[in-house]
């Protein structure tokens, strides 16, 4: 099939629809438009905190020009501030910009970094990160100066992950290495940076002293670079030091150990940001003004209107039934205290139900459930229902700028364009739910023009996926605390006298309002349910609605830790039945533990990648089991575990972000994904999140002499260790819609990326995980290995000795692969360093790209000290002692032969 040009902007437009919003921020004549910097609400009223942010973004700006050879900048900033803040006259209201979409955000540290700043990374090389953390000691803190470097640097620094998809050139963990020479190396771009490699940990700085073991210097010893440099260095690098440039092909230091080589095989930093949509489609250079304009923004409460669908088709698969039970969940138990409600019905034409009504109290949420609709006729009119919702939404202030639209429809509407110019200028975000196969197809361009959810729902019901959309609606604002979170949703089908039990775990961070909402198609089932003590609850304590086919309990005060188990009898004729449970934070300042799924989809030639970040506030969730469920345009339900090792998909391992390839895209039609996560007990659910953070500078070298900065804080392990105990959690991923059919694709293995060797006597173990034959689905058909004494890269793999790996059949995806082999063309002699490399194939012959290069050195040489002032050390460590001793034996020699003239002279 051959893509042609309607094609790709078809495309383009449903990726932008969920899978990165078109909405927000853009690049117009060069300069970054509606970059937004949310304030979250817990911090505190600061006018000077605003004060450093411009500053911060206007350096930044002139900085990121210069860096880019003058050609973008940040041209239209707007800075969001929390609702509890004071407010004036000149703060505007927000349209779409939201806290949880703001590229970048000001909230409290991360216990594992403090107060470095930091950017969020889910994918590859090439991919935009989530955000960018500071915290407001940073932003106000000029002391952090000597530590951090100036902040609009650091800004760019940021940017670059952010924005393109780079990578640090630092390693902290690997600051030094053995280069191919032998030679001790710093981990640096470029490698033309100078320096003084010293010993400060005692508070006096010392000569670095060499580990036996390691062969590198021990720990305490660092790289104080020369303050001021003859050469380039990287922003990637150190964005404090002077004279810093993207690193571009021919600076950069290809064989250093640090991220940007891994993620993007050894590319520069300026060759991925160049190939980048930004630089294909920004003029050569922008020669005007680089100053950034700023405007403040000030949400609201949350104020929304829900736009139903009431047309005859919606009678159909017992559509508004379902309907009435999934808003009812989400007015009774999701919508956040203090929003405004209103509800809009519509079909030929459209009706107000009910102007905005402050959900304050239970009352209010029961007298709106009962102006949910119960019938259904007529046609449909969808842009009648959008614009009486934007009547109802101008009831509070006269004003939609901020506001929301949950639209509900089923049925296709030929006039549904009309609407579309109104609607991207009104304001409102509009959250679509497609229910049901013929949902207009151009649903989705409403939410695409506001920065909406896309959501879509089949009539399976056994999936819940109406309670689901509904469910995952939750405020943007950033407040955890006021949220629902999902905990179970699940259905069955079951017969006459059948039954279904399930375990639902509610860990400490949550149990207040929390409810179990059972629905059903016919006859009401049985419903027992044991708390974790021994209490039950049986169909007596649920409060029944027959009309709806709705029970539901709430669990008084805040409901007991630990796994409750419910039991669903069936004692009518064979029916559907679905369980959910929803809850909120126990405690304002403890945050829940949350599910954050993302889907990745560059084009129909690309696969598909989905991420699911399970995070406790800023710490990942390691050790869960992560389900992705897809809905499929036929009604099949296609299932996948998600990993977070660091294999496939997966780009970090134990980070709390799970991935996977999805690769059944190939029909029509709307595909629909869900999230359900499980947390096993256990005494250590949680790590350090590794990201793309700046470099913490130790100190400079001025005029031969180093000046330490204080050492970087320590954090403790417990700190970063909480006992959550089991959990569980669901979340709806929203939807794509497939405009074409799209044929098959053959992808080739996943890279190999955590290849390993050790030296055992005379032999080398290699260790590596095993990728798929598509990616990271199925079992690879062969492996090719090489070796060699001098550095691997993609253009030298094919020329180095091959491994004889004939013996090895590969296992499935995430196994573990192990080999060992004695080199027969290669001794291991004394220093003698050999670096490894390997390919998957798979059943078509097509390889992997070169995994990562595992490196050994089979004794441990005296390595040469190779770094920055190589000749000045090699001099004073080697020459001077060698010159000093044939001095001494030449004056020494001198002296005797002077001795043995006098006495001659004397006899």
């Amino acid at each position: 099939m051959v893509l042609g040009k309607p094609f790709n902007l078809v495309f383009t437009c449903l990726l932008c629809t969920y899978i990165e919003s078109c909405f927000g921020l853009s690049l117009v004549d060069n300069g970054y438009r509606d970059l937004v910097i949310a304030i979250k609400p817990s911090i505190k009223h600061n006018e000077m905190l605003l004060e450093k942010i411009q500053t911060m973004i206007t350096d930044a700006s002139l900085y990121l020009h210069r860096a880019t050879k003058n050609m973008v900048y940040f041209s239209d900033v707007k800075i969001l501030l929390p609702s509890t803040w004071p407010g004036n006259s000149s703060i505007l209201r927000p349209k779409t910009q939201s806290y949880e979409k703001a590229s970048v955000i000001i909230a409290e540290e991360n216990p594992k970094y403090g107060d470095t700043p930091y950017t969020l990374q889910y994918g590859g090389c090439g991919e935009k990160g989530q955000y960018i953390h500071f915290t407001p000691n940073f932003i106000l803190n000029d002391s952090l100066l000597p530590i951090y470097g100036k902040k609009g640097p650091l800004f760019v620094h940021e940017w670059a992950h952010l924005r393109w998809g780079v990578f640090n050139e630092y390693n902290e963990e690997m600051p030094f290495s053995i280069a191919i020479n032998g030679r001790i190396q710093t981990t640096r771009c470029t490698k033309e940076i100078t320096g003084s490699i010293k010993d400060c940990s005692s508070g006096s700085c010392s000569n670095c002293t060499i580990n036996d073991r390691t062969r590198l210097y021990d720990k305490g010893c660092n790289f104080y670079p020369d303050k001021v440099q003859t050469g380039s260095s990287s922003i990637m690098y150190n964005q404090g030091l002077e004279n810093v440039e993207f690193c571009n092909e021919t600076t950069h230091n290809t064989v250093a150990h640090n991220m940007q080589n891994q993620m993007c095989d050894c590319r520069s930093t300026w060759e991925v940001i160049n190939k980048s949509e930004d630089f294909k489609n920004a003029n050569s250079t922008h020669n005007g003004s680089v100053q950034p304009t700023f405007t403040l923004l000030q949400a609201k409460g949350r104020v929304l209107c829900l736009v139903l669908d009431i047309s005859g088709s919606m009678n159909e698969e017992n559509r508004i039934n379902r309907v009435r039970q999934a808003a009812e969940i989400f007015l009774l138990q999701v919508v956040e205290p203090g929003s405004l409600v209103g509800i809009v019905t519509f079909n030929s034409d459209a009706k107000i139900k009910t102007q905005l009504k402050t959900v304050d109290n239970d009352n209010v949420r029961k007298d709106l459930v009962k102006l949910l609709p119960t019938s259904a006729s007529g046609g449909t009119n969808i842009c009648s229902g959008v614009r009486d919702g934007f009547k109802v939404l101008c009831g509070d202030d006269g004003a939609t700028n901020g506001d929301e639209i949950i639209l509900l429809t089923d049925g296709e509407d030929e006039e549904i364009s009309s609407c579309f110019k109104e609607v991207e200028e009104n304001g409102t975000k509009i959250h679509t739910i497609a229910l049901g196969p013929k949902a207009d197809k151009n649903l989705e361009e409403l939410s695409r023009r506001t920065g909406g959810l896309q959501l879509a729902v089949t009539d399976k019901v056994d999936e819940n996926g109406l309670n689901d959309a509904f469910t995952g609606l939750v405020s943007e604002d950033g407040d955890l605390s006021q949220q629902a979170i999902q905990l179970e949703s699940l259905g069955r089908s079951i017969d006459k006298g059948g039954w279904f039990s399930d375990i639902v775990s509610i860990d400490k961070t949550i149990g207040n309002n929390t409810y179990f909402v059972v629905t059903w198609e016919d006859s009401k089932p049985g419903v027992i349910l044991h708390s974790p003590r021994g209490k039950i609850y049986t169909q007596r304590h649920f409060q029944s609605e027959d009309a709806t086919h709705t029970a539901r309990l709430q669990i008084p005060g805040t409901a007991e830790v630990g796994n409750w188990v419910y039991n669903i009898t069936n004692s009518g004729k064979t029916q559907k039945v679905t369980m959910t449970v929803t809850s909120r934070a126990v405690d304002e300042n403890v945050a829940p533990v949350t599910v954050n799924p993302r889907v990745s989809w560059e084009d129909p030639k690309s696969p598909m990648v989905n991420y699911v970040e399970v995070s406790q506030g800023f710490l990942p969730v390691l050790n869960a089991k992560v389900i992705i469920i897809v809905e499929l345009p036929s009604g099949v339900t296609d299932e996948h575990k998600l990993f977070d090792n660091g294999v496939g998909a997966d780009t970090r391992r134990n980070d709390g972000v799970y991935s996977r390839y999805f690769l059944n895209i190939t029909g029509r039609g709307r595909y629909s994904f869900k999230v359900r996560v499980e947390g096993i007990e256990g005494p250590s659910n949680l790590t350090s999140k590794r990201v793309g953070d700046a470099i913490y500078i130790r100190g400079l070298t001025i005029d031969g002499v180093v000046h330490p900065n204080p050492p970087r804080p320590t954090v403790s392990e417990e700190n970063l260790v909480a006992q959550i105990g089991n959990f569980s959690r669901v979340k709806s991923g929203g939807a794509i819609s497939n405009p074409v059919d799209i044929p098959v694709v053959n992808f080739p293995p996943s890279k190999i990326t955590d290849l390993e060797a050790r030296v055992l006597e005379d032999r080398i173990e290699l260790e590596w995980t095993a990728p798929g034959a598509d990616l990271d689905q199925g079992t690879a058909s062969y492996y090719e290995m090489r070796m060699s004494n001098k550095l691997l890269l993609p253009h030298s793999f094919s020329g180095a000795e091959q491994v004889n790996l004939t013996e090895l059949n590969p296992q499935p995806f995430g196994s573990k692969e192990m080999f060992i082999i004695v080199p027969e063309s290669t001794k291991l002699e004394k220093r003698t360093t050999l670096y490894f490399a390997i390919l998957a194939y798979d059943e078509k012959n097509q390889p992997s790209k070169m995994s990562n290069v595992a490196m050994i050195t089979s004794v441990e040489p005296l390595p040469i000290i190779d770094n920055h002032r190589p000749r000045t050390i090699l001099i004073t460590v080697i020459v001077l002692p060698l010159v000093c001793l044939v001095v001494g034996l030449l004056i020494f020699w001198y002296k005797l032969k002077g001795k043995q003239e006098d006495e001659e002279r004397l006899q």
